[in-house]
């Protein structure tokens, strides 16, 4: 449109009075100064969880034996996996971290009273003790929490895109098997690493479907 071309109205009312720029003003502020809080409580959480994690890193890493969980370990964490999601993963394997999701989640702590065998038995799909089964469900159960409450949308949203992904999916496959077979062997059951796999592929699958059936608060 060419200045030429405009025509004033009428009315001679061609722009809106103050008062009502000052209101739209107003309201504009309003609604952006609440995302932003959202936004920044959203952030919080994320980082109580990043806190929890390095904190628990910290005794791990000084732990030989989990020399091995490491480069993978980082690997997810680099591609955007979050510190909630990857503390869940460990907590099979290092019970002070499961203590801390239940107690967040406000549930008795796990129990696990399996005795393992003097000698180094093989996995036996068929023949699992029920102790075993029974963790390997509350392992299960405790992502749900974690990633639940309290909560970030933020990092919600992407590890949903995360784990559509098969790239990344597998990236964070490697690392959990790893955790899985290490698992059973803490308990001398030998479990071979494409079992392994099979196994927390299909659990980070399950994983995956309740993630998708969660409602995430818009930011």
């Amino acid at each position: 449109m060419w200045l030429e071309d405009y025509v004033p109205p009428d009315s001679g009312e061609v722009w809106p009075k103050s008062s009502e720029v000052s209101e739209k003003f107003k309201e504009s502020v309003k609604k952006s100064s609440a995302w932003i809080k959202r936004v920044q409580k959203d952030e919080q959480k994320a980082k109580k969880f990043d806190t929890l994690l390095a904190s628990f890193l910290t005794q791990i890493i000084r732990n030989p034996k989990y020399d091995f969980l490491l480069n993978d370990l980082f690997k997810s964490l680099d591609i955007g996996y979050s510190s909630n999601f990857l503390l869940w993963i460990l907590s099979i394997i290092y019970l002070p971290i499961s203590d801390k999701i239940r107690e967040l989640s406000k549930k008795e702590q796990i129990n696990f009273n399996y005795v393992k065998t003097f000698n180094i038995i093989s996995f036996d799909d068929n023949n699992l003790n029920d102790s075993i089964k029974n963790r390997i469900n509350l392992w299960i159960e405790d992502i749900v929490d974690i990633i639940s409450i309290e909560y970030s949308s933020l990092q919600l949203k992407n590890i949903k895109q995360l784990l559509k992904s098969k790239s990344s999916f597998n990236t964070l496959n490697d690392f959990s098997a790893l955790v899985f077979q290490f698992f059973f062997k803490e308990l001398n059951i030998n479990i071979d690493i494409s079992k392994s796999t099979n196994y927390t592929e299909f659990i980070l699958w399950q994983v995956s479907v309740k993630i998708s059936e969660l409602n995430i608060e818009e930011i």
